[in-house]
């Protein structure tokens, strides 16, 4: 029995890992704003960041209960009584349920973004982004930094500009560009290390002086940059499209976070299973 117990304390300390790491995921998504930008060039509504907020504090809930339970079997395992083992054999399945729907949804939810984003992006890149008339801001500001983030232009490339609302509004004030500042390479660009925990803190304690590239882009050369012929603005130009880049990204995102309930929900299994073995050690014990 006491082999047991080892056991079943060193899945609970993989549980608590699993939980810490949970909190802190959730605490990530609430301090880094970048991933709200990103996400509304995928939802269909203006709510971006209150959709980041409710996957937060989903994981800020569930890892917080994942704590408690660990704590709950500690003491299970101390105690030695079958009734607290199997009341924490009861928690750690309904965990574990939990985390399987939670994967399952979020893989179904990533799967129906993602059909239909490509046309979805395109029609809203032609009539949305930048226009005076119907301009949707919060997504022509999420465009801008996908593109400033990625170092991309466009959805498929910086063509997919000509003849859009805003390159035909661009003629027509006289500037004649033919991209977006943010298509340019630009020289006010933030440290490369902008996820670090340093960075977000940062950020989050100096809103107000922390510089934006994406909303105030300076190119480093701004002609050049806007010039029609290929050989002309080849260096000063993002060529390459944003569409794989943020499908990219949504996948890992989302990959990361059904794996880790996987995991969770893997571990939980053997702590289950370990629970039932050494439940079933002490009522033999007893009888004998």
């Amino acid at each position: 029995m006491k082999y047991l117990k080892v056991v079943l304390f060193t899945f609970n300390s993989l549980i608590w890992l699993a939980g810490c790491t949970v909190l802190i995921i959730g605490a990530w998504l609430l301090l880094e704003p970048s991933k709200g930008h990103l996400l509304n060039l995928f939802v269909r509504n203006d709510m971006p960041h209150e959709t980041i907020n409710m996957i937060a504090d989903t994981l800020l809930c569930l890892g917080f209960t994942v704590l408690c339970v660990c704590v709950f079997g500690c003491r299970a395992a101390l105690r030695e009584n079958q009734c607290i083992l199997a009341t924490y054999m009861s928690m750690l399945a309904a965990l574990l349920l939990t985390e399987l729907v939670f994967a399952t949804v979020g893989g179904l939810i990533t799967f129906r973004i993602l059909a239909g984003l490509e046309g979805r992006l395109i029609n809203k890149l032609a009539n949305e982004y930048g226009h005076e008339q119907t301009s949707d801001i919060a997504f022509s500001n999420s465009l801008d930094f996908a593109q400033y983030k990625f170092n991309c232009c466009g959805i498929h490339g910086y063509g997919d500009y000509n003849g859009t609302a805003w390159w035909r509004d661009a003629q027509f004030s006289g500037n004649r560009r033919q991209v977006p500042l943010t298509c340019c390479v630009l020289k006010n660009t933030e440290v490369k290390n902008t996820g670090s925990p340093m960075s977000v803190v940062s950020r989050v304690f100096h809103k107000n002086k922390t510089e934006k590239p994406w909303l105030n882009p300076k190119p480093k050369d701004e002609i050049a940059c806007q010039l029609e012929d290929k050989e002309g603005h080849d260096g000063y130009r993002h060529k390459e499209g944003c569409l794989d880049k943020v499908t990219t990204w949504l996948q890992y995102e989302s990959f990361t976070i059904v794996f880790l309930s996987m995991a969770m929900a893997g571990i939980q299994t053997f702590g289950i299973i370990t629970s039932a073995f050494l439940c079933r050690t002490i009522r033999d014990m007893q009888v004998d």
